[in-house]
């Protein structure tokens, strides 16, 4: 009848194919969850890296096995995928104490990564890393310095650049950071937005009032007690002698002298050369290569650039950067000036509401907790350092 249930029935299995069943499964060598080994694989041979399947036929080619099955091959594997165990200070040799408290090397300790400004690989530590972000409104991805705002690590493919104030600024000029943003990027948010992305006209100083925030927030602590620093009459020898494990020097005052504010007029008298040099070849090249000439029938051989211009030599006018320092017990120790890093409003506001409030210099000790702070302090004195006397 209409709307009712049809009954059907139930399968019915005879006794000898349920004991033929029960067999199989008896008789089976595979267990859900558990790779084969041993005799379950039947005879096998292993030579250094791979495990193959013997054949009935000698003359017959052995086959590989699979290398999610292959017992040489996940043994290898699970080597790498176990998690290593923290290490225990109390078991290290005096050197490896040494290194566990040594800014620097974790510093070179950091993953080796490629910058896209001048196409060498350093360590991240060295590195600025931007990562785009859809902006509240237009939803366009904005290229961002999230790295230094959070301790999250995985952000999306990250733009990494030397971290130096002078690099941020050439990034920005003639759109030269679009022509560096690479394969892995368009695959992670497309070609489109790619097109769409946008570099901060600001984003040098962005840069910088990030980075000096993020390194007063981390002094915070250490001048929030008496204790955590040491406070000494200045960062000479003879003052520092007596303080034990220095690590680092902190300096209120502007360390910079009537020297930085010539090289600065130095600088712009270079600027101001260079400019005339690129006007003047433009405008009398025609004179100036002699490739162009009206009397040459010859063109100009493929490697041939251009006229040959008269420029400062780049040794001479990038040369190698020096940071200050003082000695300690015969090493060198680094000196920063907070006034110099942070900008003077900033260090008046961390040192005036603290417990060093009439000092003129602090030691920061040789410890594990203080490792993170003195890599921000390095990387932000790295990012506004300019070649001068």
């Amino acid at each position: 009848m209409p709307g009712r249930w049809t009954c059907r029935p139930k399968l019915c299995l005879s006794p000898i194919r349920l004991s033929l069943r029960a067999q199989c499964r008896q008789s089976s060598a595979h267990v859900p969850g558990r790779i084969l080994r041993g005799r379950d694989l039947g005879p096998t041979r292993e030579d250094a890296h791979q495990t193959f399947r013997l054949r009935r036929e000698e003359t017959a080619k052995e086959l590989p096995l699979s290398p999610l099955l292959d017992p040489l091959v996940v043994d290898e594997r699970s080597r790498f995928e176990q998690t290593k165990e923290r290490p225990k200070f109390a078991e290290f040799t005096p050197f490896q104490k040494k290194l566990w408290m040594n800014p620097f090397a974790h510093a070179l300790a950091s993953p080796i990564r490629h910058c896209r400004a001048v196409q060498i690989v350093l360590p991240t530590a060295f590195l600025v890393s931007l990562n785009a972000r859809p902006h509240p409104t237009t939803k366009d991805p904005w290229l961002l310095p999230v790295s230094l705002t959070t301790d999250k690590k995985h952000l999306g493919p990250p733009f990494r650049f030397l971290g130096r104030h002078l690099i941020a600024a050439f990034m920005g000029k003639r759109r030269a950071w679009e022509r560096a943003l690479y394969a892995r990027m368009n695959e992670k948010y497309g070609g489109h937005n790619l097109r769409k992305m946008v570099w901060r006209e600001d984003m040098p100083d962005f840069v910088l009032d990030v980075m000096r925030k993020r390194v007063a927030s981390k002094l915070r602590w250490n001048f929030g007690f008496r204790g955590r620093l040491i406070a000494v009459a200045s960062p000479r020898t003879e003052d520092i002698e007596g303080v034990e494990d220095v690590s680092c020097v902190l300096i209120f005052r502007s360390l910079r002298t009537r020297a930085d504010d010539l090289q600065n007029q130095a600088d712009r008298i270079t600027t101001e050369l260079e400019k005339w040099s690129s006007y003047f070849t433009k405008s009398f090249e025609a004179k100036l290569d002699p490739h162009a000439a009206l009397e040459v029938t010859h063109k100009a051989p493929n490697w041939y650039s251009g006229p040959v211009v008269s420029h400062l030599k780049p040794r001479v006018r990038y040369p190698e950067l020096e940071f200050h320092t003082t000695f300690w017990r015969g090493k060198k120790v680094a000196v920063y000036s907070l006034t110099d890093l942070l900008g003077e409003n900033k260090a008046q506001e961390l040192i005036e509401g603290s417990q060093y409030a009439g000092e003129r210099s602090v030691v920061i000790k040789a410890a594990r907790h203080n490792v993170p702070v003195e890599i921000l302090l390095m990387q932000l004195q790295a990012y506004i350092a300019q070649p001068g006397p």
